[in-house]
């Protein structure tokens, strides 16, 4: 059954899963670092079961991850229109945060990895030229 949460909930619900993710990743980075203890190990269970908790109350139980999910024929027009904005400005957020993570990693080395920044650069001009790209290859020529 579909559970209705109000915009602000779901806001926040969005915000509290990432920042699970992130405090997850955090840990994993110190743990490596200082190694593992018990506030580390702690807060790695803790981000998990924050981040279970927020992906199904805010994407399974409000259907929203079987709506994103869906196949294009089981939408009507309003969903289409929905998704496939959402599909948009995601991947746009994506491409740019995978990027800079990229980047940041490519300038964190002692020595600046060039093969990392050409990567990055190949991978920002796949970003912007991929979607024209995918239409040239399945246009029909009219």
């Amino acid at each position: 059954m579909e559970k209705q949460m109000s915009r602000t909930s779901r806001r926040l619900a969005v915000v509290i899963n990432y920042g699970a993710i992130l405090l997850f990743l955090v840990c994993f980075y110190l743990s490596d670092s200082v190694g593992w203890n018990v506030p580390i190990a702690a807060s790695v269970v803790t981000a998990i079961l924050v981040a279970l908790i927020t992906f199904f109350s805010l994407h399974v139980r409000t259907k929203l991850w079987k709506l994103v999910h869906s196949k294009i024929d089981k939408l009507d027009e309003r969903e289409l229109q929905v998704t496939h904005e959402a599909l948009r400005y995601a991947y746009g957020i994506f491409t740019v945060v995978s990027l800079l993570v990229l980047l940041a990693i490519a300038l964190s080395t002692p020595q600046w990895d060039s093969l990392l920044i050409l990567i990055f650069a190949s991978l920002l001009y796949l970003a912007h030229t991929l979607p024209s790209s995918v239409i040239a290859w399945r246009k029909k020529d009219h």
